[in-house]
């Protein structure tokens, strides 16, 4: 008997041919003897793993690359924004490839980006109005408005492919490449956020890494599993569960560290962690789960619910609406006070409303 993600296979010798062939064996899903009070729980812990399993990867990963000379910068545009990109990654990646839900992948990332500016951010300046120069964020906000355009007109054909996946990629590589040339000069700041890193010795670091992947992948399998499980049971579109449950447990990392941000009055760091978290969750994850994998983004049918063949247009549009927000709020006075914050908070409300009430 073999085993292949999260599938065991038994070779039987074929009565026609002298040749090996495999036969799926199906083995019994714990979701289903978990009932509904279970698979909530389980949803819950799941959360709490993904959370603590990127938390890990960060402080472990920051640790190798000071040990090996990389600059703080530079630790700060690629580890720290791969680490809190990860739950989205994982949780897609076992979402399309293991369990087919591409809708949920898709959905994953569409109600990440809209949880990060509408619940995320609203929250932040609500807690403290954020004070930040437009024409430090003014090419980042059109870059990530300029790549949600694009992500929705590569998907209009039914499905992100392959190729598409390694375009998409190849944006995040040019994106990292200009950030580092343009923005040398943020260097100083990211000095003065290395002073508060926990340094751990080099076998810890390895273990958190280690540890943090492991969690980030058990928590991502548990979490699409219960997921998908609730989804069947009460009929709800799998696109619905990514865009609402999936995405809010998946964007744990960016609401930690942004409403931590937002105490400390480190204004710069929770805007920057919003844009950089949905630019990553376009090119990175929806980029390397597309290369390994098409993922398609018309929403089947369950149960006789939904429209077979439902493209998310008003999502998409949605998303795009919340990014556009972000210009004239952080260009008037540059600042983001407290009535842009509940105009974000009740967007992110109204959304979801319209979303389960249709």
């Amino acid at each position: 008997m073999y085993h292949f993600l999260g599938l065991y296979y038994t070779p039987v010798l074929s009565t026609k041919a002298p040749i090996i062939c495999l036969q799926r064996v199906t083995i019994p899903d714990y979701t289903s003897f978990l009932g509904l009070p279970g698979n909530v729980i389980a949803l819950l812990f799941s959360a709490y793993l993904l959370y603590l399993g990127a938390d890990w990867l960060v402080k472990g990963g920051s640790n190798l690359a000071m040990r090996y000379g990389v600059k703080p910068f530079v630790i700060g545009l690629t580890v720290v924004a791969y680490g809190t990109s990860m739950p989205e990654f994982v949780v897609s990646f076992f979402a399309n490839v293991v369990e087919h839900s591409a809708t949920i992948s898709l959905g994953n990332i569409i109600g990440s980006n809209i949880t990060n500016i509408g619940l995320i951010l609203g929250l932040s300046t609500l807690i403290f109005p954020i004070h930040i120069a437009f024409q430090n964020i003014r090419n980042q906000l059109f870059f990530l408005f300029g790549i949600s355009t694009l992500l929705y007109m590569l998907s209009l054909d039914g499905s992100i492919s392959r190729s598409e996946g390694g375009l998409l990629l190849l944006l995040l590589a040019g994106y990292l490449f200009s950030l580092y040339k343009t923005t040398e000069t943020a260097e100083d700041s990211f000095e003065e956020a290395d002073k508060e890193l926990e340094i751990y010795s080099l076998s810890i670091s390895l273990l958190m890494v280690l540890g943090g992947s492991i969690l980030l992948s058990f928590g991502a399998w548990s979490f699409v599993k219960s997921s998908v499980w609730i989804a069947e049971q009460f009929s709800i579109p799998k696109l619905y569960i990514g865009l609402s449950i999936v995405a809010l447990g998946t964007s744990l990392p960016e609401l930690a560290t942004s409403v931590v941000a937002a105490f400390r009055k480190q204004s710069e760091i929770s805007v920057g962690n919003i844009i950089g978290s949905n630019v990553f969750n376009i090119l990175f994850v929806l980029g390397g789960v597309g290369l390994i994998k098409p993922i398609s983004v018309l929403e089947p049918v369950i149960h006789g619910v939904g429209i077979s063949g439902r493209f998310p247009h008003t999502e998409y549009f949605v998303m795009l609406a919340f990014g556009l927000l972000l210009f004239p709020m952080s260009y008037r006075r540059n600042k983001i006070g407290r009535i842009s914050g509940l105009v974000l908070l009740s967007g992110y409300v109204l959304f979801y409303w319209w979303l389960f009430g249709q």
